[in-house]
């Protein structure tokens, strides 16, 4: 049974919710590529108030991502598979001092001041370079040929064949999407699962809310199937 390692959101994290081929070692959400592998905070540092948080999954999320937890968690855990999405990666990021924090809902609960100026945008200048450079820094803790890109996008519409509104942020988060694949496929060893059409179908109702990037349960069984025929753990399954 492959064990596996999510660096990502619910999207890659939904599909487990039913019985699999898998196991699940580790689950990293809420931090954008240009925060995690930041430097963390200087001593001294005002710093958020984790415990404000009422969720344990939260506090853990975001106490990670002050203090740039994930490479040693990476290092330190024992998978055979890093599944990574970039749909977290809509969050803008925030400046403190040398080290980047993510501007996630978990960050604004806390009641954290968040200085505008300090704020940068995922498809700004500086946001992207930091995102691009942090696909370089993962690649460095984990070996490339244990990477598999869960290739998702924005969908437009859902299971019911209600369209999303289009808009320039759902425009600008795809696009950042399309931009963060094409940098990682640079990667050698990096595979990837895709999708027929090239996005998902959202959920018409799904338990986190009805979202451009909540899939149905079709795209999540989709998933697992490229899953087990990456990992070969199909193969395994037909062995007598």
């Amino acid at each position: 049974m492959p064990s596996i390692f999510i660096y990502g959101s619910c999207v890659s994290r939904d599909p487990f919710e039913k019985p699999s081929d898998f196991k699940l070692e580790g689950y990293f959400a809420r931090s954008s590529l240009a925060s995690a592998f930041s430097e963390p905070p200087a001593p001294g540092t005002p710093l958020p108030d984790v415990e404000a948080l009422s969720s344990n999954f939260q506090k853990r999320m975001l106490e990670t991502d002050i203090k740039k937890s994930l490479p040693a968690l990476l290092k330190s855990t024992p998978f055979d598979v890093l599944v990574v999405d970039f749909i977290d990666e809509r969050m803008s990021t925030l400046q403190l001092g040398e080290s980047t924090i993510t501007e996630s809902e978990e960050l604004k609960a806390t009641g954290y001041p968040i200085p505008s100026s300090d704020v940068y945008e995922p498809w700004s200048e500086t946001g992207l370079a930091l995102r691009l450079q942090g696909i370089r820094a993962l690649a460095g803790v984990v070996d490339p040929s244990k990477i598999i890109v869960n290739r998702v996008y924005w969908a437009t519409v859902d299971t019911d064949g209600v369209p999303f509104p289009r808009s320039r942020w759902f425009d600008r988060n795809n696009r950042l999407l399309y931009d963060l694949y094409k940098e990682i496929e640079k990667i050698p060893g990096v595979r990837f699962i895709d999708y027929p059409g090239g996005a998902p179908m959202a959920a018409a109702k799904h338990k986190w809310g009805r979202q451009p990037y909540h899939y149905s349960e079709l795209a999540n069984d989709h998933f697992l199937a490229e899953l087990k025929r990456l990992t070969g753990s199909e193969d395994e399954l037909r062995a007598p």
